[in-house]
């Protein structure tokens, strides 16, 4: 598990990258939440699905039409 001197400069480090200031107690909840919301995201990742589709495509057609 990071050291929380590198969790507070990662959460700095992301809140700074999307422009977002935050107060001193909302920057303690970014830090005490980051190691778990990391620990999700990363579950979410496995090696064999490296070159997979992220979801099913769906490539829509139009209505059919009546014929007349």
């Amino acid at each position: 598990m990071p050291q929380a001197t590198d969790v507070e400069a990662t959460v700095r480090a992301l809140l700074e990258a999307a422009g977002i200031s935050a107060s001193d107690d909302e920057l303690a909840k970014f830090v005490e939440m980051y190691p778990a919301l990391r620990e999700g995201a990363d579950r979410l990742w496995h090696d064999e699905w490296r070159y997979e589709e992220p979801a099913l495509q769906f490539t829509p057609q139009p209505p059919p039409t009546p014929e007349g």
